[in-house]
């Protein structure tokens, strides 16, 4: 009793052992077996197992003996594809296995093949591994290889600067340092960057020492790192077997298996045993069926077989003659030779319907012939693949848990971050915390905590912070089906909870309080018309009160059970379509979106509220794109009022165009307009409204032998802001001229108001450069710079800039910018008059 429990455990031991194996070494095996399959090479298949195990036993004979081996391993029973290989081949095998898998896994193997001989699991196990070893360029341990440079360090940017600005209302003083770091721990890179700017301004001492930190996870050179050392240990073109001949390799081993049949036919004259010899061959086993093998049989006049031979009654009844007369008797030499020559047929056809069976039956050698070479070429091009790198990763590497897991991140950044998810949940959230998000069979997980500060001055603080504290502790959840920037279909949550914020030492008091959002996203491909992405998205606020106290989680159990009171009023929801059509060379776009007045999403610092917004944009192009013709329209109500239906309505409009007459010249037109309109209990009212046309060339060509491009924009534009009204004209001119190796620019821009009631009034910049090099050295340039603004400031000055590599890694930047005013005014502390930038920077490798 005892013996059957342990052999129980043992069998349930190795079950789940080598289920485990498989899922953390083998566990993309169905997809790679899959591309296998369509190439004809099914994994368990006895005879590819046998073509295999012949090319490990030549490698393992041309090999010096490993003693070692033996001592180290015990005798090995023969189960699956391990009973092709030789001794020495086979030890080598599962010393490979030992090295990959661990040698506790195999003693475990080991021991479970002796306790119940054979099982389907095992014998896949050892065919899939048996792959790994075919395809195994050299016998160094995998873990030296992962090893070496596990733990190393790169530093990819160091540079410093410093700055100065005189501007009389906020002069500043200050230096930035910024960092780019590489680390690799256990073979897995985390880029760090930090960045920090410290100064003095006598409008925010707070300026001094403000400093980013990020930590981000390298998906990218993980997998080179990886995939690298699985090239370098495995040739993956024979671990997809590309290097056999399948065709040879079939027809060497029917060959071979046919000749091991003839020579177990004894007892048979010379004539018998050459026609049996040239009786079949590989294409007649791989091209005819039984009965057509059989045909060839009864068709050869050399043996001389008849059907009758093979017929049930006549076997049994010439088996017993040959029993009786077990020499050679005289009177019955001839009818005693054929007997003997149809048994040994009828055993000769045995064993070739057996062959038959494993070869076309179980290799299918017609289909792979056939497909071989289509089947190649897919291979080649999934090899590429990165989806399909980290599948061989994942099989052929030992790898711990994490390191396996990180294969299926798509980011992991920790510290000061950008954390963005589908539409409705957290998008353009800028927050010290973390996210990572995973994805691994088309299901997709993303996760997040931390927490936003937002900026903001300090005369609105006292006003937004009722309605928008700007400090958010939260945490964020997303999953589903499908890449987030593929269609899919996810859903996801937000938890919020304000946080006291102090900045610029004035602290804001609000009523702390719990916010909860629950966001469905849709992303639906519409084949060469596009896509539709569809979303929606609900909160509730919960203040803290009598009724939850002050603890978090049951003002978080508050609002996320009230979750759908309100509902129109805290409902966000959006349908949003992109596409083309190809025939008509067009691109559109169509969208409408309504948020309620009282939606908050904290992780969505963008989002609106009260607001209901739709759009549409159209562009075409003919000729080529040498014209392109774009239409783009956008209308936005927000309500400005919960009491009553006050509303603020935006309206743009857009109409642009190019013409392309040449490689060196061409058009652009482009009209907008855009507008607000207050509504309400009174007579609706514009609160600002703007129009302007705009013509544009671009312009490349010689003047006098020498290379130029130029920019011309003229442009009219009217603005309407209560009680101005404003027209004004102007010009924008960009013209470079290359003079053998210096560069001459020049840059205008002038305004003029033709009424007289402009908004920033006649205005003139100019701008000249000139490049050149001081010993070969330094690469300067220098310019003059002149401002007029009527009746505002008038200013002339001069730039120069300079940089040179010290030393082969040091390199030194510098900037000057100094002017004179020209005219006293009340605004000139408005324009400062001088600004310096030194920059030094050092490559460390």
């Amino acid at each position: 009793m005892a013996k059957v429990i342990a052999a129980w455990c043992t069998c349930v031991l190795l079950s789940v052992t080598v289920h485990a194996q498989t899922v953390k070494v083998n566990a993309p095996v169905k997809q790679l077996e899959e591309y296998a399959k369509k190439a004809g090479l099914p994994m368990g298949n006895p005879m590819l197992q046998m073509i295999l195990a012949d090319s490990l036993n030549k490698r393992s004979a041309m090999a010096q003996a490993k003693a070692y081996l033996r001592q180290n391993l015990p005798a090995v029973p023969d189960v699956g594809a391990g009973k092709y290989l030789q001794e020495s081949a086979r030890q080598e095998f599962f010393q490979f296995i030992g090295n990959s898998a661990g040698k506790q896994q195999l003693t475990q193997l080991q021991q479970g093949m002796s306790t119940i001989k054979d099982t389907a699991r095992i014998r896949q196990y050892i065919a899939d591994k048996l792959r790994g070893f075919y395809a195994l360029r050299d016998e160094t341990g995998v873990n030296k290889l992962l090893n070496a440079g596990a733990y190393s360090n790169s530093l990819k940017e160091a540079s410093a600067g410093a700055f100065a600005e005189n501007t009389p209302g906020m002069p500043m003083l200050g230096t930035s340092v910024t960092i780019g770091d590489q680390l690799m721990i256990k073979n897995i890179p985390v880029n760090v960057r930090y960045s920090n700017i410290s100064g003095q301004s006598t409008w925010n001492n707070p300026f001094a020492d403000q400093s980013l930190v990020k930590f981000s996870f390298d998906k990218d050179a993980y997998v080179k790192r990886l995939n690298s050392i699985v090239e370098k240990k495995y040739d993956l073109k024979k671990y997809f077997l590309k290097d056999i001949d399948i065709k040879s390799a079939v027809k060497s081993f029917t060959n071979s298996r046919l000749e091991a049949l003839q020579q177990k036919l004894t007892e048979l004259g010379e004539k018998q045993s050459a026609a049996f010899g040239q009786l079949l061959n590989s294409d007649h086993i791989i091209q005819l069926d039984s009965l057509q093998l059989r045909n060839e049989l009864l068709n050869n006049r050399a043996l001389g077989i008849t059907a009758e031979d093979l017929e049930p009654v006549v076997v049994a009844l010439q088996d017993s003659i040959l029993l009786a007369h077990p020499v050679a008797d005289s009177s019955l030499n001839g009818l005693l030779e054929h007997f003997r020559t149809a048994s040994a047929a009828r055993k000769y056809m045995a064993g070739v319907f057996a062959l038959k069976k494993e070869v076309g039956e179980g290799l299918q050698a017609k289909s792979i012939i056939s497909d071989e070479r289509v089947a190649g070429g897919k291979i080649n091009g999934q090899l590429e693949e990165e989806s399909n790198k980290i599948r061989n990763i994942k099989e052929l590497l030992p790898l711990s848990g994490l390191q396996r897991l990180l294969l299926s991140a798509k980011q992991l950044d920790i510290g000061n971050i950008a954390a963005s998810g589908s539409k409705g949940g957290v998008q353009d959230l800028f927050m010290s915390g973390i996210q990572t998000s995973f994805l691994n069979n088309n299901k997709f997980l993303m996760l997040g905590a931390g927490k936003r500060i937002d900026g903001g001055t300090i005369k609105d603080l006292a006003f937004n912070s009722s309605l928008d504290p700007g400090a958010y502790s939260m945490q964020f959840l997303q999953m589903g089906a499908g890449d987030i920037t593929q269609p899919h279909s996810h859903a996801g949550v937000v938890n919020a909870n304000t946080k006291s914020d102090s900045r610029r030492q004035y602290t804001t008091l609000n009523l702390p309080r719990n916010t909860f959002v629950g966001a469905f996203s849709e992303d639906i491909s519409l084949g060469s018309y596009g896509r539709i992405a569809a979303q929606l998205s609900k909160s509730n606020n919960q203040f803290k009160n009598s009724a939850v106290g002050n603890d978090p989680m049951l003002a978080s159990k508050a609002a996320a059970l009230s979750l759908f009171n309100d509902f129109w009023e805290t409902l966000s929801v959006g349908l949003d379509y992109n596409g083309q059509v190809n025939e008509w060379n067009m691109n559109q776009r169509a969208y409408v979106s309504y948020s309620g007045l009282g939606y908050n999403n904290p992780a969505s610092p963008g989002a609106g509220r009260g607001t209901i917004r739709y759009g549409l944009k159209l562009k075409r192009n003919w000729y080529k794109n040498k014209l392109v013709l774009g239409v783009r329209s956008d209308f936005q109500d927000i309500s400005s009022s919960a009491l009553t239906s006050s509303k603020w309505k935006n309206r743009q409009f857009a109409i642009d165009g190019r013409w392309k007459l040449n490689k060196k010249i061409a058009f652009d037109a482009r009209f907008n307009q855009s507008g607000m309109k207050s509504t309400g209990e009174k007579a609706a009212s514009f609160q600002y409204m703007t129009r302007q046309l705009s013509l544009a060339s671009q312009v490349q060509g010689k003047m006098a032998a020498l290379p130029y491009n130029s920019n011309i924009m003229l442009g009219y534009q009217q603005i309407d802001i209560l009680p101005q009204h404003s027209t004004l004209l102007n010009i924008n001119i960009n013209h470079n001229l290359v003079i053998s190796s210096h560069v001459l620019s020049l840059n205008l821009f002038y305004n003029k108001d033709i009424k007289g009631e402009a908004v920033y009034a006649n205005l003139l910049t100019v701008e000249t450069g000139w490049t050149y090099q001081v010993w070969k050295k330094i690469s300067c340039s220098s310019g003059m710079t002149y401002l007029d603004n009527k009746a505002v400031v008038q200013q002339l000055g001069f730039r120069q800039t300079a940089g040179t590599s010290v030393l082969p890694r040091l390199n030194v930047n510098m900037y000057v910018d100094c002017r004179k005013n020209l005219l006293n005014t009340p605004q000139n502390y408005l324009f400062g008059n001088f600004r310096s930038e030194l920059a030094i920077s050092y490559q460390l490798n």
